[in-house]
């Protein structure tokens, strides 16, 4: 599959399309500068040639993308997805974001008026097919080498968009996608980020999310 990343050139997107690339997927990294987005992709490219990933602007990955996924700052949604709204009509589209702020060290979460980061993205594309998912992985994690050890939480008002975008997180070695419910839980999962930035900030570590009790 073709997975689009939009502002991919951050630590979460470029290690989401370094694991989902190891797991056999073309992965396009977006950016507002092609060129950004080019020294993102040669940099992953360089870790393993084997593996596949092509660089484009933000707008030409949303259309070339079967799947796309938004790894933007809360900060820049507003501006940065409007300009796709027609290009990713009826596709899938995930949001990793958070909306965390900073002060005087400490993580919060910022008051999102339609409730949270993944729904702010249903408003701004209103024809996409929205998913809330990969909010608590360690992008550090993401970029190593070992398996991440970790459950990723997917929310969804798409029932057939959530089963696709879960099966996608259970290609990342050591990971379960886990069905979290409606769209609207995503405020939850992405109040889970900002608790665990303060975790791992308290014990050094980079601890993510596992959910016992399972029958998988």
């Amino acid at each position: 599959m073709r997975i689009a990343f939009i502002g991919g050139t951050g630590d979460e997107g470029m290690g989401l399309a370094y694991r989902l690339a190891r797991a056999g997927h073309v992965c396009i990294i977006g950016s507002r500068s092609l060129e950004r987005a080019q020294a993102a992709a040669d940099a992953l490219r360089a870790r393993d040639d084997t593996l596949h990933f092509e660089a484009a602007t933000n707008v030409d990955a949303a259309r070339d993308g079967e799947l796309t996924v938004v790894t933007t700052p809360y900060a820049a949604l507003a501006g940065t997805l409007p300009p796709l709204a027609d290009v990713l009509a009826r596709k899938i589209a995930v949001s990793t974001v958070v909306p965390m702020g900073f002060s005087e060290g400490r993580a919060s979460l910022l008051a999102v008026p339609e409730g949270s980061a993944a729904q702010q993205q249903q408003a701004l594309l209103p024809d996409a097919r929205i998913v809330g998912a990969f909010q608590n992985l360690s992008a550090k994690k993401l970029l190593g080498e070992r398996a991440v050890d970790a459950d990723v939480v997917v929310c969804a008002d798409d029932d057939e968009a959530k089963q696709r975008v879960m099966a996608l997180a259970g290609e990342i070695e050591g990971v379960r996608g886990i069905d979290g419910g409606a769209l609207a839980s995503s405020q939850l999962v992405e109040a889970i980020t900002v608790l665990l930035v303060s975790v791992n900030r308290n014990y050094k570590a980079r601890a993510g999310v596992r959910i016992t009790g399972l029958k998988l």
